[in-house]
């Protein structure tokens, strides 16, 4: 999900290199900074998923659980 807003972002950054609004020069961090916090959301939200998982094969939370946890992700 992430990599589909960040080439959407991407897409709106060039457009409006474009229409000169940015300058693609001066602006190519802009790139690397959405890139890098897209990224950086989507190792967040794997390592909670992978924590549950890891409870649940624990037995420290039960499957009820873990599937509400799970849908909060989600959400």
């Amino acid at each position: 999900m992430h990599i589909i807003i960040s080439i959407i972002l991407l897409g709106i950054f060039f457009w409006l290199c474009n229409l000169a609004i940015f300058d693609l020069k001066r602006d190519w961090p802009l790139i690397l900074i959405i890139v890098g916090i897209c990224s950086l959301l989507n190792l967040i939200r794997r390592s909670k998923r992978h924590q549950i998982i890891r409870n649940l094969e624990k037995g420290k939370i039960n499957v009820e659980q873990a599937e509400e946890l799970l849908k909060q992700e989600k959400d």
